[in-house]
């Protein structure tokens, strides 16, 4: 069944119980609130901002105050940036708007972080050893190095498991840690007062990070970050930003918004223009694909059920590097404490899942819960659209 809020989590404590993973001593609630899409698109979040209890405002602000407010350079790139796009769709400017006026921090800020995902793929300083040269920051944006939510760190798995449906692991990393911990909630999205879908959200942010659409053929997305692949790329999504291209977020969440059916909602993430490089974990009813997206185009596709490089077919897995192309960024990833000769997250967590056939709910949460796998980790999930199962939870790190 769907569950809610504490529900979710008794859940997932019980499999802490059974196969807890090395860094994470426990599991507790994310906050769920409702977001009324019939309502004006200014207020939909004013409920969320006005819970003193949640905390969210005074994190954002201490966010703020703490990077952003005493750092003019920083601020100028960054908000240069968002000016140079214009406004946003009308209704996510209102969201903006209203979130901004709710929260009483400063509106260029509250627009400029709405490009946390594509901003995010600057910020890889390991050499891919196997070109010629690796990407730099554009001359004249130095200063987006100094922006402190910091990655990579993300795992997603989809796998067919031993009751013959579909599970999608996954975990959310981000830092900094003591920030990002704070912010998380998931809001279910109505219309009607009817449930359309659900996502996984950072508060301020409007878009979607981990979302899910149930139905006979629904389906579930996870972002994850991807990383350029050519000299340029950081340019190329600049451009992307500085023409208005919609930001990843809000096209995925207007496709769970929109479209009811996994195959329809595969066929949009491939053909929508990106704003820049990404993943798309997708999982469905009985199938599962990812897809690994430029701006204007498909790089890569793992599908469930063939071979992608996995020892078997029975699970794909995505972190943030292009392992099928040999990246080798990826064995100097040290989020998961991992890398330097030690395993990096997605060799981790795949020697779980072969070790173990067939796979089941659990095998899946250890993995995402093991040792050089779980990361600055601050939101976990386990889905399966056909069971409408939505268990969620936050890791309590050691």
């Amino acid at each position: 069944m769907k569950g809610f809020g504490f529900g979710i989590v008794a859940a997932a404590s019980a499999f802490v119980v059974v196969c807890g993973g090395a860094d994470a001593v426990g599991h507790k609630p994310v906050p769920t609130y409702t977001i009324n899409l019939d309502a004006a698109p200014e207020h939909r979040y004013d409920h969320i901002v006005g819970d003193l209890s949640n905390g969210f405002n005074a994190t954002v602000w201490g966010f703020w105050n703490k990077y952003f407010a005493n750092d003019k350079i920083l601020t100028d790139v960054l908000f240069g940036i968002s000016d140079k796009r214009g406004d946003e769709v009308p209704e996510m400017q209102a969201e903006i708007e209203g979130l901004a006026a709710a929260s009483g921090l400063p509106l260029k800020f509250v627009k400029s972080i709405q490009m946390l995902y594509e901003l995010q793929t600057l910020m890889i300083p390991i050499v891919n050893f196997t070109k010629k040269k690796t990407d730099a920051i554009p001359a004249g944006f130095e200063a987006l190095a100094r922006i402190p939510w910091r990655g990579p760190g993300c795992t997603g798995i989809i796998a067919k498991c031993a009751d013959g449906t579909v599970y999608h692991a996954r975990n959310l990393d981000f830092a900094p840690l003591d920030v990002m911990s704070k912010l998380v909630y998931v809001g279910i999205f109505t219309k009607g007062g009817k449930e359309v879908f659900r996502s996984q959200m950072v508060a301020g942010y409007t878009m979607v990070v981990t979302g899910a659409r149930f139905g006979s053929n629904g389906y579930a997305i996870e972002r994850n970050t991807r990383y350029t692949d050519h000299w340029g790329g950081n340019l190329q999504m600049l451009e992307q930003l500085f023409k208005g291209v919609p930001l990843n977020g809000w096209s995925l969440r207007k496709i769970l918004e929109d479209t009811p059916d996994y195959d329809s909602a595969v066929s949009k993430i491939r053909s929508v223009e990106y704003a820049s490089t990404e993943y798309a974990i997708v999982s469905g009813v009985k199938k599962g694909t990812i897809i690994s997206r430029a701006p204007k185009s498909v790089v890569f596709t793992q599908t469930l059920g063939e071979h992608n490089f996995e020892e078997r077919d029975d699970y794909i897995i995505m972190t943030n590097f292009d392992f099928f192309h040999g990246d080798i960024r990826e064995w100097f990833d040290p989020t998961g404490h991992g890398g330097f000769g030690k395993p990096v997250r997605r060799v981790a967590a795949q020697k779980i899942l072969n070790a173990t056939s067939p796979l089941t709910q659990a095998v899946l949460f250890d993995a995402i819960n093991a040792q050089y796998v779980i990361a600055d980790t601050v939101f976990q999930a386990i889905i399966n659209v056909e069971k409408s199962i939505w268990n969620v939870s936050q890791p309590i790190l050691s």
